[in-house]
């Protein structure tokens, strides 16, 4: 893969995964509910509901915009994909131990599995052709 290969791919999944991550978590700080539906997470108080819209909301918002931010200037393009990787990496590896842990998957649980690794493979394929392309030669 060329330079300009790996860096139009780095560029296209650090925005889609970035944005990805910003359209999640404006969902929950919107409608908190909606992570009760799709996941069973109780919400039997206000402060829970905080909570939710703090970590599932912000948080997530935040992920997303520093992954959006640091994939759109070719400066900070592969510490961006290094973020992907390691926080799509963490949560790969989560999802895997719950599996191990005797926990078994439903179709969003497998789904987001899914998507996390492919994130990470396309990340780490656009990190390697970014840095062969470095190499001397």
């Amino acid at each position: 893969m060329t330079r300009a290969g790996a860096e139009r791919m780095g560029r296209i999944v650090t925005a889609v995964l970035g944005i990805g991550f910003m359209l999640i978590g404006l969902r929950y700080f919107i409608d908190p509910g909606a992570l009760t539906v799709e996941t069973d997470v109780a919400m039997p108080t206000t402060k829970a509901v905080m909570e939710i819209r703090t970590v599932y909301g912000g948080m997530f918002v935040g992920v997303g915009l520093t992954i959006l931010l640091l994939g759109w200037r070719r400066a900070t393009l592969v510490p961006g994909l290094w973020a992907l990787v390691l926080i799509s990496g963490c949560v790969a590896l989560a999802r895997i131990a719950a599996v191990a842990l005797g926990q078994a998957p439903d179709p969003l649980f497998t789904a987001l599995l899914a998507i996390e690794l492919v994130a990470i493979g396309l990340a780490l394929w656009a990190l390697r052709g970014l840095r062969a392309d470095a190499a001397p030669r």
